[in-house]
């Protein structure tokens, strides 16, 4: 069986509440750690200029930007694995804090500003610092404020921010686990894909359906009247949800969006599933064994972020 998060144990969904409110913090931290280094560099920056890719979701390096729109530095945006260094070292107060990365790297700044966008999430640029045309862009760029000159005095390091999300991505992968085994149990082990349905503007996940492991329908949401199947008092699936009461949609329903909102990605629906009326190629949730995943290999592509409690076995294992 592929997956990511099947030895999670089964924790209360507040565990996630409690893990995203000690990552923020750290979060904001590092933009200003971000600010610092990359102002000992260019004492006149204003922004980190990014760019939103339309095939991975993932921000990438477009320039350093002054606040009148200037760019002090570009990247090439069609080989970022060519981005040449910073032009000097950052002093070893800032390196320090950097742990084993190199901040006069590039990559180094953009790995950087790719945790802080799954955490915070990137603004886009002002218009005063934008260049002729970006505002009618698809994408508009987005732009991280440089605005510290000095070194923090707290201890705001590169390791301690990467326990920090490391242990949020835990709690969402156990969280995920705890969806899908409640679903997989509400529907006496039947459940196998939670069908989900991203908003044109990408800013929220919702729910369509529960389908079996043939793409035939258990459970279409939509309906505010419906509620799911109830779970036995003393299960303690049901305890793992605290005061929400698994049986009404909202509860899952709040569940996905808070991951979906932490930057965790889904799996999509197989082609081909036997159901006449199964979806293809719709985001969504593995929920037992029975289901497959469109593609096995996306565990590899995206390991830290996607979110696959369950998987039938690859064909080629």
């Amino acid at each position: 069986m592929i997956s990511n998060i099947l030895e999670a144990p089964l924790t209360p969904v507040t565990d996630l509440d409690d893990a995203e409110e000690a990552v923020r913090p750290v979060a904001r931290s590092m933009v200003r750690l971000l600010g610092v280094t990359v102002r000992a560099q260019f004492p006149d920056a204003a922004y980190l200029v990014l760019q939103r890719s339309t095939e991975d979701e993932e921000v990438y390096l477009v320039a350093v930007r002054n606040a009148e729109g200037m760019d002090l530095w570009d990247f090439p945006t069609d080989t970022p694995a060519c981005y040449r260094p910073f032009p000097s070292p950052v002093p070893p107060e800032l390196a320090e804090l950097w742990g084993d990365l190199d901040p006069q790297r590039p990559d180094s700044i953009e790995s950087l500003a790719q945790r802080i966008d799954a955490v915070l999430g990137i603004d886009v640029v002002p218009k005063s610092a934008l260049h002729p045309g970006e505002e009618k862009m698809e994408r508009t760029p987005l732009g991280i404020p440089l605005l510290d000159a000095e070194v923090p005095e707290w201890p705001i390091t590169w390791p301690r921010f990467v326990a920090t999300v490391e242990r949020l991505r835990a709690e969402g992968r156990a969280l995920a686990r705890l969806i899908a085994d409640t679903l997989n149990r509400q529907f006496d082990g039947a459940a196998a894909y939670l069908v989900l349905e991203e908003s044109d503007s990408r800013d929220f996940m919702g729910m369509q359906s529960i389908r079996d492991g043939d793409g035939g329908t258990l459970f279409e949401f939509g309906d505010d009247d419906a509620n799911l199947p109830s779970l036995p008092d003393d299960s303690p699936l049901a305890a793992a949800w605290g005061h929400m009461d698994p049986a009404h949609p909202w509860t899952p329903s709040r569940a996905i969006q808070q991951l979906y909102r932490l930057g965790f990605t889904f799996d999509w629906t197989p082609d081909h599933l036997p159901s006449d009326d199964a979806p293809s190629e719709e985001q969504c949730l593995l929920l037992s064994p029975a289901a497959r995943p469109s593609w096995w290999g996306l565990i590899d592509e995206e390991s830290e972020t996607l979110l696959r409690p369950y998987s039938a076995p690859c064909p080629h294992s």
